[in-house]
């Protein structure tokens, strides 16, 4: 893993987005992140087409003009926010993830504005213990650490795999089950049309927002989901959106 950079990114008159580069990276990588962060690295023409085929989705671009997923930094941070968030809330795992960036990540200085990076696997790996972190936690990311020294949770290596290996090589990891495979799939690896199977609030907000009787089961969800192509993983985040605090589906934040 490269040693933390951080980029301070506009638009310029032709809509295009530039971005000036803090740190030592490479631009090349630096481009790659940047356009999956931010969802660049996919062709949204067709994104205006789901709302003529689904008046709902229609309704959520119009609620969310411009909307693109932003996601996960990387594989690595985002399995270590799996682990982080099990079992409380987002609330108190986003405040003991962003300690961790202050306390153990590396900070850059962008403008003036103070920022700070996700711990790296080095530092991660010699954790012994942490405030707000019990049970297995600590044990558990210090294994995530490992992988991620060895190569398991190479990004783009990920990215090209099947679906089926890549989440079962995700679920290999020490404490990330279904749930936190999908999320590392779905808001790190931008996988654009795919749906998460096991995020029980995503179903609320579908049978709120289409006016269902009930929440719809899988089956249900995949037909429903058949007029979301090629952008179902946009939809289920949008919809996420609507429910209270408007956090996207398996809330991410960056740090800063």
């Amino acid at each position: 893993m490269e040693w933390p950079a951080a980029t301070c990114i506009s638009p310029d008159d032709a809509g295009a987005v530039r971005g000036e580069i803090y740190g030592s990276a490479t631009t090349s990588n630096v481009k790659n992140q940047v356009a999956r962060i931010l969802s660049l690295d996919v062709d949204g023409r067709g994104w205006p087409g789901v709302g003529e085929r689904d008046r709902v989705v229609a309704a959520l671009q119009r609620r969310f003009p411009g909307f693109r997923p932003v996601n996960w930094s990387d594989a690595y941070e985002a399995a270590a926010w799996c682990l982080i968030s099990t079992r409380i809330n987002m609330r108190q795992a986003q405040a003991i993830k962003d300690r961790m960036c202050r306390e153990l990540g590396h900070e850059t200085d962008i403008h003036g504005h103070r920022v700070w990076a996700f711990p790296q696997p080095s530092r991660l790996g010699r954790l012994e213990s942490y405030r707000g972190l019990f049970g297995r936690k600590v044990e558990y990311l210090n294994r995530l650490a490992y992988a991620a020294v060895e190569g398991d949770l190479d990004t783009e290596m990920l990215r090209a795999l099947p679906r089926e290996e890549c989440l079962e090589r995700l679920q290999c990891l020490a404490g990330i089950g279904e749930f936190g495979s999908q999320l590392v799939r779905l808001r790190a690896l931008s996988a654009v049309d795919e749906l998460p199977t096991r995020e029980p609030r995503l179903m609320g907000a579908i049978r709120s927002e289409y006016g269902l009787d009930s929440e719809p089961d899988l089956v249900e969800l995949e037909a429903l989901a058949e007029s979301w192509r090629p952008y179902r993983m946009w939809v289920a985040v949008s919809l996420r959106r609507t429910l209270a605090g408007g956090a996207g589906m398996m809330h991410s934040r960056a740090s800063g």
